[in-house]
This record gives structure tokens, sequence and C-alpha cells, in this order.
């Protein structure tokens, strides 16, 4: 490796943990709620982006069983999530949340309820599913 290439490398690893980040709306200093996430992997790769999860709250209508069920990569997404700080809720139902023990006395910056649809009735690569 070039010598300006170790320093460029030096200078990203001393930058302060704390730096805001930006990807489109989301800034890694908002307080973001996700709402009737399927496999959690759209509120993951935010998380991913930002470096950490600790400013997130990611939401299932499903139970952790129904999500191994239905996703092949839901529960070890929602792990991933954990394990970065995030705060994982099942059985969320959007119709009903605002009164949710927790949810309710919560302020967030974003919430984001990505493309609600139907639900599945079978494994997400089922056949009978993709039709």
């Amino acid at each position: 490796m070039a010598p300006q290439q170790e320093e460029h490398d030096e200078e990203e690893e001393e930058q302060e943990p704390n730096t805001e980040k930006w990807k489109k709306h989301y800034s890694s200093n908002h307080k973001i709620l996700f709402v009737g996430e399927g496999d959690f992997s759209f509120s993951l790769s935010l998380a991913n982006a930002f470096g950490s999860a600790h400013n997130l709250v990611a939401t299932s209508l499903d139970s952790q069983e129904k999500i191994e069920k239905k996703y092949s990569n839901g529960i070890s997404n929602a792990r991933e999530l954990e394990e970065r700080g995030c705060i994982v809720l099942y059985d969320v139902d959007v119709k009903v949340m605002s009164q949710h023990f927790f949810l309710k006395t919560q302020r967030f910056d974003r919430i984001v309820y990505n493309f609600p649809h139907v639900g599945f009735l079978y494994p997400e690569n089922s056949y009978c599913q993709i039709q």
C-alpha cells in the first residue's frame, strides 16, 4: 500500500465516532422508527451505513416465530440489529401502536413504513407465494 493511502486510512480510523452520517433522508443523529418491518433488511442496511443502531427502533407485526418461518434472514437480521443497539419489537400492529407501552412514550424524527403488503401465506421463496 502506498504511504499516502496508509495516511488516509489512519485519518478515517481517527474520525470522531459521533460524526453525523446522512443516507438520503436519514441522519445517524435522527431517532428513527421502522414500522412493519418484514425481514428487517431495510433497517439493518441503514444501521450498517451509520455504523450503529442506537438511534433505531424496528417493529414487526409478526412474532419471532412467524418471522422465522417466513423469512430466511429475518431472525439473524433482527439479532444483528440488536447487537448494534437497535430496539426490536415484535407483534406490533400499526393500527394500535399509539397505545403500545413503549412506543407511546417515545418521539421520533423519522417514521418509516415501507410499502406495506398483505403478508405471506408461504415462505418467501415458495413458488406459491411468488405467484
